[in-house]
């Protein structure tokens, strides 16, 4: 079995439920930008956070839904961390309708005025009889928006695929690069876009969508915290292009890393998957939106020296080919 190591300053600092729902409030996972040992420790160590915590919450629900297989795959080493206190999560504050139990108002009316009741039996009934409003499930609640959005990226891959198959019909184009919005950085989320992008039309169905797997491409994904990529070279084509020279160069350009090295894609036509990041520091003016357009540009420009891309003979039209409005210009 793999040494569990010492827990750092900042990582006992979250077992606090304050400090927890903090750090997840801009940040997706407890170390970097991909799920870790260290999340696995801290979620062992805790107990599932109240709604008051949001944040944490929705970490604690994203690492409870791992299979043991995944957790144990996990890179890092496990952290030794004593369980967290029973104390704390914080209670929840009463409404503001509620009296504290050892002082109740109707208590001091009832001084003031002698012992007179403060409310009448009938006004008593009432209130229990009033329909308590039903509590959501925050667990449910959490799987439906999850449900939503992945439904959400796999329409928009889907469709990006259908409009690339196009312009390949068209063009003759081999490869592509393009920006797909819904995962908002997360990798996880990018990749299963290019997933729907490279599947095969399902049969009988009203819309085609994916049916670019034919097709090498590196997409990207702009969020708050970093830029996502991945990129995809279809088995035919890896003799073109080679995939890890193609995305160490592009992430070269924009001072990002590889964080999955080559690996087979999940597509009808075969081929390898590869995934990159570049983080976000505001303080070196260095922003998603702006890494993005430079990335792009630069996965242009190797596709061109190997001449998979079509040569830009008019400096005027590099929209065209670097743009998040590619498609438009090139009239789909």
């Amino acid at each position: 079995s793999i040494a569990a190591r010492a827990p750092t300053a900042s990582m006992a600092a979250l077992q606090s439920l304050d400090a927890l729902d903090a750090h997840m409030a801009s940040a997706s996972y407890v170390e970097g930008f991909s799920a870790t040992q260290a999340d696995v420790s801290l979620f062992n160590s805790m107990a599932k956070p109240s709604e008051s915590y949001p944040n944490a919450l929705r970490w604690w629900l994203h690492i409870a839904s791992f299979s043991p297989a995944k957790c144990a795959a996990l890179p890092g080493k496990p952290v030794a961390l004593a369980a967290a206190p029973a104390t704390a999560a914080t209670p929840a504050k009463p409404a503001a309708s509620e009296a504290p139990a050892n002082t109740p108002k109707s208590d001091k009316k009832d001084k003031k005025k002698g012992g007179e009741k403060a409310e009448t039996p009938a006004k008593e009934k009432k209130e229990k009889e009033a329909p308590k409003k039903e509590e959501k499930d925050p667990v449910k609640e959490a799987a439906k928006e999850r449900e939503k959005l992945l439904k959400k990226v796999i329409k928009e891959g889907g469709k990006k695929g259908v409009e690339i198959e196009g312009a390949s019909d068209m063009g003759g184009l081999e490869f592509f690069c393009t920006t797909i919005e819904s995962p908002d950085g997360d990798l996880e989320l990018l990749q299963l876009a290019m997933t729907s992008m490279n599947a095969d039309p399902e049969e009988g169905a009203e819309d085609r969508k994916g049916c670019s797997g034919h097709v090498g491409k590196m997409i990207f994904s702009a969020g708050v915290q970093q830029l996502a990529i991945v990129s995809y070279v279809p088995a035919d084509k890896m003799a073109k292009v080679d995939i890890t020279e193609w995305t160490e160069n592009v992430v070269k350009a924009v001072g990002g890393k590889v964080v999955k090295t080559s690996s087979d894609a999940v597509s009808p036509k075969g081929g390898k998957v590869m995934e990159a990041v570049v983080a976000a520091d505001p303080d070196k003016g260095k922003f998603p939106l702006k890494d993005k357009d430079a990335a792009m540009a630069a996965a242009f420009a190797f596709l061109r020296s190997k001449g998979a891309f079509p040569d830009d003979d008019d400096d005027d039209d590099d929209e065209i080919a670097f743009g998040d409005d590619a498609f438009e210009e090139m009239g789909f």
